[in-house]
């Protein structure tokens, strides 16, 4: 990954654990989140003799769920080293109608209520790649100031339950809140690339 200017960016372990910060999460014990500088480095790294020698270790080793897409949703002036916890969740649309019509409005007002980024949304047919999210309809990721940000984000009475209710309702997936790589945590996952916090 360093190779082609990529890392972890995020990665949260234990996350079946966190029910305030997690939500359909009983199967998930790591979620990470890997940041490449474009599509075209994500692609060569994914189809690298270097990343095929090592996929085994994933794929022997784990149940996982893994979705490649593009930051489609990121303001031009995001300054993404300022980010301090993600949210990934991928979901599976069950009721659209009454999704569409209730979920918009109230993700708008929690975003501006918690400085929310709205990083990427795509279709899961509209992702680079992935695997084993063939049950699934749609990706999403958001940064946060911080994790407490993030989880009040999840939880706050005024936007953030109603938008909880309306999303556990509609939509059935894993999410997570994850807090970003840095040298303090000291986390084996930390690099240092792209982003040096």
């Amino acid at each position: 990954m360093k190779a082609r200017g990529a890392g972890y960016v995020g990665v949260k372990v234990g996350v079946k654990d966190d029910a305030r910060g997690s939500e359909e999460c009983g199967d998930v014990d790591l979620s990470p989140v890997l940041e490449f500088p474009s599509k075209e480095a994500a692609l060569d790294f994914f189809g690298s003799d270097e990343y095929a020698a090592i996929k085994p270790l994933r794929t022997d080793n784990l149940h996982f769920r893994l979705a490649c897409f593009e930051a489609n949703l990121l303001p031009e002036d995001a300054d993404t080293s300022k980010f301090g916890a993600y949210l990934a969740t991928i979901k599976k649309m069950n009721d659209a109608e009454t999704f569409n019509a209730e979920y918009p409005p109230l993700m708008k007002a929690n975003n501006a209520k918690f400085n929310a980024t709205m990083i990427a949304r795509h279709s899961i047919n509209d992702v680079i790649f992935h695997e084993n999210c063939e049950d699934y309809s749609f990706v999403v990721l958001i940064g946060f100031p911080t994790y407490d940000d993030a989880v009040a984000y999840v939880h706050d009475e005024e936007f953030g339950a109603k938008q909880t209710a309306v999303r556990t309702k509609c939509t059935t997936g894993p999410l997570a809140i994850i807090n970003c790589t840095n040298k303090t945590d000291a986390q084996p996952q930390y690099t240092g690339v792209p982003h040096d916090r």
